[in-house]
């Protein structure tokens, strides 16, 4: 991503590669503990709650990788025309 940058302008872009990295990485937390957070029940801490809360978060995790990676190859077959 930062090979096309210019030598005097490389700290510069690794530093806003970097943080919008950690800005991917915090918005990912959030919104799965958001996910997970809104499947668990509101009648207490439960095993079978959180059982089901922790199954919900994994399919949505699932899809949001299998979508990326179709984003990812539906770019490389763009690429290869």
């Amino acid at each position: 991503m930062l090979a096309t940058v210019r030598q005097r302008d490389a700290a510069d872009a690794g530093g806003v590669l970097v943080t919008a990295a950690q800005l991917g990485l915090l918005i990912g937390v959030a919104v799965f503990g958001a996910v997970f957070l809104g499947a668990v029940d509101g009648t207490g801490p439960s095993a079978d709650g959180s059982a089901d809360a922790l199954w919900v978060t994994c399919v949505a995790l699932a899809g949001a990788a299998l979508r990326g990676a179709l984003m990812s190859l539906s770019r490389r077959v763009g690429n290869l025309r």
